[in-house]
């Protein structure tokens, strides 16, 4: 150094000029003698380097080091001078959040590595630099690590914050020791990898399906899921089980009561926000929150919390799906049956009837292991984001004993003797659809079928009623309702044609086009309630369609044409993702006259190589699920 450079010539100087015959010879410094001082760090970050694609993320947007925990990764760090083994030493420190709440890890240097343990191990040196091999925890906590190199010598300790060189710790699926560990390498793939998936909705005779974008390796997207744990004020010393994890993101999905991430709501207005059927991914929902510092995004309901949901926990590792249930029955008053109230006249009661049967709902499924349950209960675990009744408890159903006691306690209803029990029971009534159903812009066409069992004429007077209804069960307003006399031969089966007209629904109709024919009646001779109800929607002409294109190139414009026959004068805006495009173009159209087709051509320029999908979907006050995708090949310039 300077000061002992000058120090050495003024102990060889006396002050008459001559030399000192008294001193002694001064001694050369070694390399060992001086600090060990850190000038760089390379944390092989890049998305094509070894890091990002032995931890399978290097289809992540982001430009940080991103790796799974459970497995080593490598970096270079470069001294002032050649690391000496013998007398030097190494520590990483490794912190995640604030030093009072957060955690602080120091990583060792150790000459021979060992499974589940925080190691590091010196793997190459070359004159000032070394290669280091590091060791994560598979039970660690998942989250952002600001990284400090410790560096030691005889003459003393030096430290070296990596600003602004963080480190992402996700879970990993492909560590057997990881709790969310997968044995199957195709699951793997399409539960964490795909970034695609398909969204199923309708009614169980007619069902749906959507693409939906999950985005989970989009830029913003893995700073907005550690933003969204973050809000949800758990120590971080917890975000090592993905149970707590994702039982944090079910609640922090939705609004309700901590200022997630999506408003829910199942009203005809969506004012302010933007309407759950327009919505076909995740990632610009995910943004606008992160962006906003977590202002709630509108609106959403039960698909779009769950495709949120699953690009959330995707996005850090743990193995999600979608899942969608038809018929899906809500009983609010915990009275283990779905109730519907009809008066003397037998007419629905809809003040009463609170319970509901929701045509669909879509909520997840992720993989794990349970040791917070008896053996066996690992695997695919249910996560529900969308908001319904606070939970009460536990409730485990499955064995023999519990199904026995619900179907025992469903035979008794709150007034079981209110009124008379029938004589007989031997008239059946159905509604039967034909083909897919309906469509909009039509006259929509069902069949009631009855069928007399016994040997005896029978005669009743059907009231039928039809009603429009959101997806949840929840019916708006009746659209139409009449008598039907009816009049039954022995044995004999009756196909009576039922009929609405478009011009007396199409004023009346909510999102999803959904409506519910109920059919009530009673016996003259037995005194026999007949009843059902059936949930039908109205189709749209047709989907978004695309030109037909097979492949294109990364650096190539592309036009894409959207076609769809509207039965309405409709005011449309136009939605258009995917193609590695990191937001949502959004093309404001106008008008479209009925019966017209729409051609809308755009270009896009492609930023990311191999199999992609373009997404487009319309929103509309009036048309709702009208969505299509283009499959397209990207090659390389």
């Amino acid at each position: 150094s300077f000061s002992l450079l000058v120090e050495m010539l003024r102990s060889n100087t006396n002050t008459t000029g001559g030399p000192s015959a008294s001193a002694p010879a001064a001694a050369t410094p070694t390399a060992s003698d001086t600090l060990l001082t850190v000038h760089s760090v390379d944390l092989l970050k890049s998305k094509d380097g070894p890091n990002r694609r032995e931890h399978r993320t290097d289809t992540y947007f982001s430009d940080k080091l991103i790796v799974r925990r459970g497995q080593t990764f490598q970096m270079w760090v470069e001294f002032s001078r050649p690391f000496n083994p013998k007398s030097d030493n190494l520590q990483l420190q490794l912190k995640l959040g604030d030093s009072s709440t957060g955690i602080h890890i120091s990583v060792p240097l150790v000459d021979v590595l060992e499974d589940s343990r925080w190691e590091m191990k010196i793997v190459e040196q070359k004159d000032k630099r070394v290669r280091l091999a590091v060791n994560t925890l598979p039970t660690a906590s998942i989250g952002r690590y600001k990284v400090t190199i410790e560096s030691f010598s005889p003459k003393g300790k030096l430290l070296f914050p990596c600003t602004p060189n963080d480190v992402y710790l996700l879970f990993n699926p492909w560590c057997e020791d990881d709790a969310v560990y997968l044995d199957n390498e195709a699951e793997r793939k399409e539960y964490i990898l795909n970034s695609m998936g398909r969204i199923y909705y309708g009614t169980e005779k007619q069902i749906g399906t959507r693409t939906w974008n999950f985005a989970q390796f989009e830029q913003d997207i893995l700073e907005a899921c550690l933003f969204i744990l973050e809000r949800g004020q758990v120590a971080m010393t917890e975000w090592r089980d993905p149970v707590i994890v994702s039982r944090m993101v079910s609640a922090l999905v939705n609004s309700n009561d901590d200022y997630g991430v999506l408003v829910g709501t199942w009203k005809d207005s969506y004012e302010g926000g933007t309407s759950p059927t327009a919505w076909s991914g995740s990632g610009d929902i995910l943004r606008q929150y992160y962006k906003s510092s977590g202002k709630p995004v509108k609106f959403a309901q039960c698909w779009v919390y769950a495709g949120v949901t699953n690009s959330v926990l995707r996005c850090l590792g743990i193995p999600t799906r979608c899942v969608s249930n038809f018929s899906s029955a809500h009983d609010t008053d915990l009275s283990l049956t779905t109730d519907i109230y009809i008066d003397e006249k037998l007419e629905v009661i809809k003040d009463k009837t609170s319970d509901s049967v929701w045509n669909f709902h879509v909520w997840n499924e992720s993989w794990m292991t349970r040791p917070d349950l008896p053996a066996g209960n690992g695997g695919w675990q249910v996560v529900d984001a969308t908001p319904q009744e606070p939970s009460q408890g536990s409730y485990r159903c499955g064995s023999e004993e519990e199904r026995i006691a619900v179907e025992r306690a469903s035979r008794f209803g709150s007034k079981p003797t209110l009124y008379p029990s029938p004589t007989g029971n031997d008239v059946s009534v159905e509604i039967v659809m034909d083909g897919t159903g309906p469509r909009i812009g039509g006259d929509a066409k069902l069949s009631i079928v009855l069928k007399n069992k016994s040997s005896s004429q029978r005669t009743a007077s059907l009231l039928y009623e039809v009603m429009v209804m959101y997806y949840t069960g929840v019916l708006k307003t009746t659209v139409k309702k009449d008598k039907i006399p009816l009049t039954l031969k022995p044995q004999e089966t009756k196909t009576i044609p039922w009929t609405l007209q478009y011009k007396e629904y199409m004023s009346h109709l909510v999102d999803q086009g959904a409506l519910m024919l109920a059919v009530t009646g009673r016996v003259n001779e037995t005194q026999q309630i007949l009843a059902t109800q059936f949930n039908f929607r109205l189709l749209y002409l047709g989907p978004l369609t695309s030109t037909n294109l097979s492949y294109i190139f990364l650096t190539n414009e592309v036009s894409l044409i959207l076609k769809n026959l509207h039965p309405l004068i409709v005011n449309v805006l136009f939605r258009i993702e995917g193609l590695g495009m990191q937001s949502v173009r959004k093309i404001a159209y106008g008008d479209v006259d009925k019966l017209a087709t729409v051609t809308l051509t755009e270009k896009f320029v492609p930023t990311v190589a191999g199999s992609q999908k373009l997404l487009a979907s319309m929103d509309c006050r009036l048309l709702t699920q009208v969505h299509g995708v283009a499959d397209i090949v990207v090659r390389p310039k």
